[in-house]
């Protein structure tokens, strides 16, 4: 088993997080901040913002690229009307590199080479793609392995959002808990365009076999210079019973 030394944090990930606002120091792009400024958000220093997804139950996404960061990636932060919760750092297959509970702390880095890497190439060139990768994760002061099976598959269908055109996926993954596995499975939709994943009807399942369902469709998209753009405030589903809803299953699109 081997993580990647140079895909490691430079420095211990901080995270603080009050009201609206929200402070990253130490990630793996140059800048040594990450800044929320009024109603609109800040990518770091030397990153360019080229994307914001308005989606159901509450969430708004930002997904920006970094000069010093490996070519084909790029970082995502997700934030609902609480503030900010998530973090992601996926290539051009959609490998999870490392990514970031902000609320908890916790942080998970791909252990790489991987069993059968995510691949959307294979997704769009076969309509299926299979994945065994696993990831560390440190939580609390503590480190363990999480080994993820599961696989995505194109469903034949198109839809189109905001003037945008997406493939219907149907995916499932799981993970063992150390007393059961917890699977996620449902349909999500994936840009071609963009080789980015949006959420969709999602169901997880326990190991006691108790489910919660959620909706993470996206809405709307905004590129530079749309309304909207690196808009903070989340626009569906907030205040209501949907807002209610566990945040998306993370480690996932």
């Amino acid at each position: 088993m081997r993580v990647d030394q140079d895909m490691k944090p430079r420095m211990t990930l901080l995270a603080s997080l009050a009201g609206a606002g929200l402070m990253l120091t130490g990630l793996l792009s140059p800048a040594p901040a990450l800044a929320q400024s009024g109603a609109l958000f800040t990518p770091p220093a030397g990153c360019t913002a080229f994307l914001t997804v308005q989606s159901r139950s509450c969430v708004v996404s930002h997904h920006w690229r970094c000069e010093a960061d490996p070519a084909g990636t790029h970082w995502r932060l997700s934030m609902d009307d609480e503030g900010a919760f998530y973090l992601s750092f996926t290539d051009h297959e959609f490998r999870w590199l490392r990514n970031y509970d902000l609320r908890t702390g916790a942080q998970s880095t791909l252990v790489e080479p991987e069993e059968d890497p995510a691949s959307l190439t294979e997704l769009f060139e076969t309509g299926t793609d299979s994945m065994v990768y696993s990831l560390i994760r440190e939580e609390n002061g503590q480190q363990y392995q999480r080994d993820y099976t599961g696989f995505d598959s194109l469903t034949g269908e198109e839809i189109v959002v905001d003037g945008r055109t997406l493939k219907v996926t149907s995916f499932s993954y799981e993970y063992d808990l150390g007393f059961g596995p917890r699977r996620v499975a449902g349909n999500q939709f994936v840009s071609e365009e963009w080789r980015l994943f949006f959420g969709g009807l999602e169901t997880v399942t326990m190991p006691d076999g108790g489910t919660f369902e959620g909706n993470y469709s996206p809405m709307e998209f905004a590129e530079p210079g749309e309304d909207g753009f690196l808009s903070t405030t989340p626009l569906y589903d907030c205040g209501n019973t949907m807002s209610g809803l566990a945040q998306p299953p993370l480690d996932r699109g």
